[in-house]
């Protein structure tokens, strides 16, 4: 990966490889302090395949923070996805709940496309 860019319009980093050490490398240049939230997110992943004797884990785990990458690696775009998240989580206004939802999905599927 390049370092980090100065263009506000582009992405900070390109798309890392789609496993744990890459998306791990990508969240610390991105945001270190996600780093401990994504270890523990690892570490129960790991825990939860070995009980339940599945890959499905690990798939799930590293199906979030790609997405979570592929989102925040554009300033406006992540800045967007927090402004939703703040008001479905905080909203009485139900109808701006369900906008930023839709919205929420629009952006993740967009940025899910531009990472692909």
């Amino acid at each position: 990966m390049s370092t980090l860019t100065d263009t506000p319009s582009g992405p900070l980093i390109p798309m890392p490889e789609r496993n744990p050490a890459a998306l791990r490398v990508a969240v610390a240049r991105l945001a270190p302090a996600a780093l401990p939230r994504f270890d523990t997110h690892w570490a129960e992943a790991m825990d939860q395949a070995r009980d339940e004797f599945s890959l499905l884990p690990g798939r799930h785990f590293v199906d979030h923070w790609w997405a979570w990458v592929a989102v925040q690696r554009w300033p406006q775009r992540a800045a967007r996805f927090r402004e939703c998240e703040h008001t479905v989580a905080t909203s009485d206004d139900r109808n701006a709940r369900r906008t930023a939802s839709a919205e929420l999905g629009r952006i993740l599927a967009e940025a899910e496309a531009d990472a692909t």
